[in-house]
């Protein structure tokens, strides 16, 4: 899934290049950006969480398929609410014609992932998570092609950039299908009862995981209201970029914890739980201590050589939202935490707050301070939330945490930093990151990153753990 994951995000980030310069100007990859944030707020609606639920309760079904075809139907009533209130936004809201029928083309995913997540939520389960990154990578590969194609031609809107997105998803859940017949073969079923027996459970994850990714993603149409028009849209564009680099950060998340959440649920209770919660916390800190440092050093030359010239602002912006996501990996980690050991009321309570910090840092910062403005709001509220979150850790079997591990990992980033400053200062940037990650895997390989045989004696360990389970 880290692999699988990988390619995903390095080619979604690849065609987001393309679009850049397979436009007119700033102002209408902005507009591009917006549809794809208010598509993607609103999708953790159409999900609700429940695919959290169902992976929970997965051992109470001997006939997956019946449990898949429950998930699908409840899943397409929710799409269609969610389907039907982005539209009402953009008509409603100051938005330009193609920016509506961007919304009406875009949306249709919800539809398609209503099956195509009634089959990865049993996988995630099962950890059958091979076949969902041979589907993820299909119909990322699909999309990255049309994509190509579209920017060749050089004909037409921004609006033909968003039927890739969609095909990606059909080509998804296809390539699923196939992979799991005989398997898993879903049976569409109507069931009130277990409906609302789902709705129950996931209400306080639904919440908070809504607000959570509101405010984390809220910048971008906050800009749309709190500028001019125009400006907006370029400050958006600009702000997109940074967010591109930021998900190259994030794919390492749901490809993490898809496979955490069902080892803590597995070893509650037993002394396995404190091993995988303790592993998770040494590979994010491994991610997170190499990427921040080293984007901070290389983010400029970086994006002026793969992004217009007009968009070579957004390097400020970018160097703040790799450390927001970075911060969001941590709180993503403490909630499948707190998910598997059913303390969910806590979630909401959390990105509240942050809700609320970031519409107010926003409402100040914005007008002023466009996207840097934006990004700075984000970093704050983000240490909001995970302070307010960690405090429901107490009292779980997480602690200590692994503290001589992640004194080595950050001297590693460190001194990965320091060698990228000296070596970009004479040498082209993927010279310089390319030394970097040398420097940085040298040195957790040779001071042992979490105890004998570094590097390589982890990943052998964390193999033998997720076996044992």
């Amino acid at each position: 899934m880290l692999g699988a994951r990988a390619i995903v995000a390095a080619l979604g980030w690849s065609g987001t290049v393309l679009i850049s310069h397979a436009r007119p100007d700033a102002a209408a990859f902005g507009s591009f950006a917006f549809v794809f944030a208010l598509l993607g707020i609103l999708g953790m609606v159409a999900d609700f969480e429940t695919t959290r639920v169902v992976i929970a309760e997965i051992d109470e079904w001997d006939d997956l398929d019946e449990l898949a075809g429950r998930f699908f139907v409840f899943r397409v009533g929710l799409s269609t609410i969610v389907y039907v209130l982005a539209l009402a936004i953009v008509i409603v809201g100051p938005y330009s014609s193609i920016e509506v029928q961007a919304v009406a083309l875009g949306g249709m995913s919800y539809f398609i992932a209503s099956g195509l997540w009634s089959l990865i939520s049993i996988c995630q389960a099962k950890l059958w998570l091979r076949s969902v990154a041979i589907a993820l990578v299909a119909g990322q590969v699909v999309q990255f092609a049309i994509i190509l194609g579209l920017a060749i031609a050089d004909r037409g809107s921004l609006l033909r950039f968003v039927i890739p997105a969609v095909v990606n998803d059909a080509v998804t859940l296809v390539v699923l299908m196939v992979l799991l017949r005989g398997v898993v073969r879903p049976r569409p079923r109507v069931d009130v009862e277990r409906w609302r027996r789902w709705f129950r459970a996931a209400a306080p994850l639904a919440l908070g995981t809504f607000i959570g990714n509101l405010y984390f993603r809220l910048d971008i149409v906050m800009l749309t209201w709190l500028l001019p028009r125009v400006e907006s849209r370029e400050e958006v564009a600009i702000y997109q970029v940074g967010y591109k680099f930021s998900d190259l950060l994030a794919f390492v998340a749901p490809a993490l914890l898809a496979a955490v959440l069902p080892m803590l649920v597995r070893t509650r209770g037993t002394d396995g739980f404190l091993a995988t919660f303790r592993q998770a916390v040494v590979i994010v800190s491994i991610v997170v201590a190499f990427a921040v440092p080293v984007f901070a050093v290389l983010a400029r030359p970086v994006i002026e050589a793969f992004f217009p010239d007009d968009l070579a602002g957004a390097a400020g912006p970018a160097r703040w939202l790799v450390i927001g996501q970075a911060l969001n990996f941590a709180t993503q980690l403490v909630f499948v935490t707190l998910v598997a050991t059913e303390r969910r009321a806590r979630y909401p309570i959390a990105t509240s707050a942050g809700l609320l910090v970031n519409i107010a840092l926003n409402v100040v910062l914005v007008p002023e301070h466009g996207a840097m403005g934006a990004a700075v709001a984000t970093i704050i509220t983000e240490i909001v939330v995970l302070a307010v979150l960690a405090t429901a850790l107490r009292g779980l079997p997480v602690f200590p945490l692994p503290g001589a591990s992640l004194l080595r990992v950050g001297a590693a980033g460190l001194a990965s930093a320091i060698t990228a400053v000296a070596v970009s200062a004479a040498a082209p940037w993927f010279v310089a990151g390319a030394a970097a990650t040398i420097v940085f895997v040298g040195i957790l390989q040779a001071t042992g990153v979490d105890g004998p045989g570094g590097l390589v004696g982890f990943a052998e360990r964390s193999r033998r753990h997720v076996e044992s389970i």
